[in-house]
């Protein structure tokens, strides 16, 4: 009896480790840390009043998050400087729409153009993330998608978060 459940317990950890190695070295693994709500409505997209046949897709706050745990977006804060060393979407990158001309050739040469790019704002007052999704676009970005719902939705989802006032 004793051997069989030694036995039954190596199987079990062998499959574990086997099955975390694979996960890991996935494509399409399956993130195992991460505060990810279900929320009611949250497929819902907030979309602006200004917002353009051909405009880049919005996304929802469930949408964005998916693209988040995915690792394979890159999420850019349009925000100004202070706001985004206050607080911000953990692992995003500022380009502040305001000062666009003072970023952007520092900034834009580290993001393919290939790649899925989440812009945000603050959220549904503020239409930053439109703006500069429209010049990524015009600037040959493929794969842009704007978070309309933005830093108040994701901080209130209390999905993952740096900055000053947080850390």
């Amino acid at each position: 009896m004793k051997q069989r459940i030694k036995q039954a317990v190596w199987i079990i950890a062998v499959s574990v480790l086997l099955a975390l190695g694979i996960n890991a070295l996935s494509e399409k693994g399956i993130p195992l840390e991460g505060h990810w709500p279900s929320i009611n409505n949250s497929y819902e997209v907030a979309i602006p009043p200004s917002a353009d046949e051909g405009d880049p897709p919005f996304v929802s706050l469930d949408e964005a998050a998916a693209k988040y745990q995915s690792r394979k977006a890159i999420f850019i804060d349009s925000r100004d400087p202070e706001d985004f060393e206050h607080s911000r979407i953990k692992g995003a990158i500022n380009l502040p729409y305001d000062y666009l001309e003072d970023y952007w050739d520092e900034v834009i040469p580290t993001i393919p153009k290939d790649r899925e790019v989440i812009i945000y704002c603050s959220g549904t007052e503020c239409e930053l993330s439109l703006f500069l999704a429209r010049d990524m676009v015009y600037h040959g970005y493929e794969n842009v998608y704007i978070f309309y719902g933005g830093w108040r939705e994701w901080e209130r989802a209390r999905l993952p978060m740096e900055g000053s006032d947080i850390d």
